[in-house]
This record gives structure tokens, sequence and C-alpha cells, in this order.
């Protein structure tokens, strides 16, 4: 059987085995998706080692399954694995928040890799076929071991990879799915512009969720307007501003590709 018979085998399979998913979506959060999670149908939630594994429908048919990897090259990587591994899905997303290396760049934009480089040497291609548009960025994304929150560290990575967007986690979940031979696509949402510092308390809130940057976000709002308490607003307001430019995005994406395996699905296989 051909490669793409193979692949037209697989998506019919895919619709009768319960166990399998169409799209697969790596995240650090619950945050990062907070809107798109409620375009997922009979969704259902539970606990993987150290993950939070969520599963639904996007429309009748189309399978999909999250994981909430946490922070981290390790974890997002894990992730990955246990997607292609557990559900073998046709697509694996990796999605979340990022920061810019570019003054083009701006917090709301949404960028698509088309490469990823480490701070290591290492660099993949991304297959990504989609187009640049207003407020949509494709082009390399730099992949540092710690994510970058103030300007000096933003211009050093930017002028060592010549990226135009960093995150810790995306070329793990690359990295897996080549391996694997899934398909892939790499969406990020900026929060943080290239110019602009990120507090460590707004940090943990918005690219960790970390439970002491959430109850200290809490106790600041509650406690008092103060100083901190307006800062951590303003990067609070940040995150959900991202997260809805990133569910508007996701929407179409995931509509396209369950529109594609559901043609593939209705395609007779060949030999």
């Amino acid at each position: 059987m051909s490669k793409s018979g193979a692949s037209e085998s697989s998506d019919s399979q895919r619709a009768t085995d319960r166990s399998l998913a169409d799209v697969g979506i790596v995240c650090t959060h619950k945050g990062e998706l907070k809107t798109f999670l409620r375009r997922v149908d009979r969704q259902k939630s539970y606990r993987e080692n150290s993950m939070t594994i969520r599963g639904g429908f996007l429309g009748e048919t189309n399978r999909i399954v999250i994981a909430e990897a946490g922070s981290g090259f390790a974890r997002h990587r894990a992730a990955a694995e246990w997607l292609a591994e557990k559900h073998k899905p046709a697509w694996i997303l990796a999605v979340g928040f990022s920061s810019s290396l570019s003054e083009t760049v701006v917090p709301g934009d949404i960028v698509l890799a088309d490469e990823i480089r480490d701070t290591h040497g290492n660099e993949l291609p991304v297959r990504c076929t989609l187009k640049a548009r207003k407020r949509i960025h494709v082009g390399r994304m730099a992949c540092p071991d710690t994510r970058p929150l103030i300007p000096a560290d933003k211009q050093t990575l930017a002028e060592s990879s010549a990226a135009i967007a960093a995150d810790p986690g995306a070329m793990a979940v690359v990295q897996v799915c080549q391996e694997r031979e899934i398909r892939c696509l790499v969406v990020r949402a900026i929060v943080d512009g290239f110019s602009e510092e990120v507090p460590e308390a707004a940090a943990g809130m918005v690219f960790r969720a970390d439970s002491r940057s959430k109850g200290s976000v809490l106790g600041n709002l509650f406690g008092g307007f103060t100083a901190a308490a307006s800062e951590l607003k303003v990067w609070r307001d940040r995150g959900v501003d991202a997260e809805r430019h990133l569910d508007r995005f996701l929407a179409g994406v995931t509509e396209q590709i369950s529109e594609l395996l559901e043609r593939n699905r209705r395609r007779p296989s060949r030999s």
C-alpha cells in the first residue's frame, strides 16, 4: 500500500477505534486554552502521571485529546510521547503562550514556527503551509532552556538564533512528531513584547500557572489596590487577551484539520 493509502487506512481505523484520536494538543496549562476548551464536546478529564488529560470531540466525529504538560522541555516531550503512544493522533499541535524576540511581533500576535532552533546548535524544520497575514507571523522559533524574561536576555537570544519568538517546550513536541511521522503544527500566542520585562510573579502566573504565583496574585488583588496588584492585573489581562486570540486561531485550524480528515475517511482506500 502506498504512503497515502496507509494514511487513509489509518484515518478509517481512527473513526472506529475509540482509543485513537484525530488531533492531540500539548500545552503547558489549562489557562492557555480556557476558551478553546468550551468548543470541545462530550469532554472528560483525568490525571495521568503529572499531566492533566482532557478529551472530547470537535464536531460530531473528530476526537481531540489535550495534554497539560506543565513547564519545560522534558515535560512537553513526555506529553507528546504519551499522546503518540496512547492515542496515535493524526496531528499533534504544540500550543500555548510565547515571548516576542522581534519588535514587529507584539502581544496578542500569533506565531507559527517553520523552524525551531535551540541554544545548543540543534535545528529542526517544521512544515507549515499556513501563510503569514495581519497579526499572524510565520518564522523561526527559539527554544531556550529557560524563558527569557528581561530585554537583555531577549536581545541576546534574538541575535544568536535569528528567531521571532521564544518557547522552551515546543521543540520537544516537534522532535517526537518527526520521530513518529506525525503531522505537527506549532502555534504560539505572544504575551510579552521584545522590550518588556516580565516580573517573576507574573511569569509564574501566566507562563507556568504556579500555585504559589496564583496565590500571591489573589492575595494582592483582594488585599488592596497596590502597585504590585496593579502590575499583576496587567499581566493577567495580557494572558487573557493572548488566550482569546489563540482560541480564534485554533478554532479555524482545527476545523480545517477536521475537514481534511473527514475527506480522507470518505475516500476509498487504494491498494
